[in-house]
Parts: structure tokens; C-alpha cells; sequence
């Protein structure tokens, strides 16, 4: 094969690599916000989605009373055992999870297990509060309020 032949084979292939090199990266800085907007979109639901918390005191007889009760004797790991084994038995509890015993075992602090949304959370107390609150075995439920500190960057 002639080497000019060859040459200029290599410099139009060269040239069309080139151009498709500087094609992409005229499309880079358009795309790439996009990109970044719809991360932070997603970042910032996922802030807003915590758990929703709420303080319980159960009253009587009952497994989780009594785990109660043991927690107030010192008995923690125990205690918290038995909740969590109760929450995942007793269908009224399904979607709450353990969170821990306020001081002295006063109350059990319980938690839904998947975050809520910003939007739904009153909704999704509301709700929990009324079904918490209608159980015979519960003396009294409340919302938990947690207090978070920002850092200002």
C-alpha cells in the first residue's frame, strides 16, 4: 500500500475522532447539570425523609408492659429484646420498630421503620397516634420531638 495513502487515512481518521471529541464535550456542561439537579433533587427527599417518633406508655399485663417494667428494673437488653420480638408478632404494630427507653423506662420511644416524607408526616402521626392511642394496653402516646442541629457551611 502507498504511504500517502496511509497518511492521509490517518489524518482524516484523526480529525473525525477529534471532532467527535470535541462534539461530547460540547454536550458535557449541558447534560451534566441536569445530572446534578436530579441528584440534588434526590438528596434533598432523602433529607427530608426521617422516621416519625413517638413516646409510649403501655399500662397492665401484657408482653410489652411487662418488657416495659422490666426495663425500669435495669433489665434493658432484655427488655428491648422482648419489644422487638412483640412489635414483629402483634400485626397492631406493624411498621414501628424499637427506638429505646426514655430515662428511667418511662416510656418506650418507637419509630416507624421506614422514613416519611416531609409532606405525609403529620399525616402518618396522625394516624399512628390514633391507632397507638385506641389500644387498650397503651396508657398514652404522644409524637417525639427531636431536636436536630444544623451546622450553617
Amino acid at each position: 500500500m502507498d504511504v500517502q495513502i496511509l497518511r492521509l487515512w490517518g489524518i482524516g481518521v484523526g480529525a473525525a475522532l477529534i471532532a467527535l471529541a470535541l462534539w461530547i464535550a460540547a454536550l458535557g456542561p449541558e447534560a451534566a447539570p441536569a445530572r446534578a439537579s436530579a441528584q440534588a433533587r434526590v438528596e434533598t427527599q432523602q433529607a427530608t425523609a426521617a422516621p416519625a417518633s413517638f413516646l409510649v406508655r403501655f399500662r397492665g399485663f401484657g408482653p410489652i408492659a411487662r418488657a416495659q417494667a422490666a426495663a425500669g428494673r435495669g433489665e434493658h437488653a432484655l427488655a428491648q429484646r422482648r419489644i422487638e420480638a412483640q412489635l414483629l408478632r402483634q400485626r397492631a404494630f406493624s411498621g414501628l420498630c424499637f427506638q429505646h427507653f426514655t430515662a428511667g423506662a418511662a416510656e418506650v420511644v418507637l419509630h416507624t421503620c421506614d422514613p416519611v416524607p416531609a409532606p405525609e408526616r403529620a399525616a402518618v402521626e396522625a394516624q399512628w397516634l390514633a391507632r397507638l392511642r385506641a389500644m387498650r394496653a397503651v396508657d398514652y402516646a404522644d409524637v417525639n420531638a427531636v431536636a436536630t442541629i444544623e451546622r450553617a457551611d
